[in-house]
């Protein structure tokens, strides 16, 4: 999607009330889950810190997806700041992670930086409330931290990213466990927003996905991996 297009169709979905946030928590809402950030500036700050590092692991994260091909293409869905999306790109220099989000303001983030974090292969990218506005057929791995609560319409959801999946491709889910209590800092939703590995299990596989494996040591997610079934 080109800049002048995306950005055109972004405010016209806001317009509407049609934006998902598509993002990281971290906006506590007075009732329900937030659908966008009052201070998208503010938010990248929170993303950024070390804090942060400590408990989602970000590196460990990354190297447990045992990326092997090194021009593989990612899709990171609420990219947010880039927190994981540039990890990510360092595990494709050949590649190309799309950076996928629904905010101008980690777009702009994102173009500003990418080069100074040494991965010009991260390619931001605009998307909408039931549509990651992916190209289909051309993802190798597709991952969401702290992402699926938001998502409106999962179910269709999950189709669309079925379709931009390759055969064979990988879908990483990382969310907040309904039991943990994670630091404020989080931004965690709370636990009575949050859903549980089990229910993402059943909603992903009766969208055509396959559970390979369940990692554990993050303190405060579950990370579930996911290959499309053929």
């Amino acid at each position: 999607m080109d800049r002048s297009r995306g950005s055109a169709l972004l405010r016209s979905a806001a317009a509407y009330g049609l934006l998902l946030a598509v993002a990281l928590p971290g906006c506590r809402p007075k009732e329900g889950l937030p659908q966008h950030y009052d201070d998208p500036q503010a938010m990248i700050a929170a993303f950024e810190t070390d804090e942060r590092d400590a408990w989602a692991l970000p590196d460990r994260v990354v190297r447990s997806l045992a990326i092997d091909d090194k021009d593989g293409v990612v899709a990171d869905i609420g990219a947010g700041s880039g927190y994981f999306s540039r990890r990510l790109a360092r595990e494709v220099p050949a590649g190309k992670v799309y950076a996928v989000d629904i905010d101008d303001t980690f777009r702009e983030h994102i173009e500003k930086n990418r080069e100074s974090w040494g991965t010009p292969n991260i390619e931001p990218h605009l998307a909408f409330y039931d549509d990651p506005a992916l190209p289909e057929g051309e993802i190798d791995l597709v991952f969401m931290s702290n992402t699926y609560p938001y998502l409106r319409e999962r179910a269709t959801y999950l189709e669309r990213l079925r379709a931009a999946l390759k055969p064979g491709g990988t879908l990483a889910i990382v969310g907040f466990r309904q039991d943990a209590t994670p630091p404020e800092s989080a931004g965690a939703p709370e636990p009575k927003f949050r859903i549980g590995a089990d229910q993402v299990k059943a909603e992903v596989e009766a969208a055509g996905f396959t559970l390979e494996r369940e990692e554990t040591f993050l303190p405060h997610q579950h990370f579930l991996i996911f290959k499309r079934s053929n």
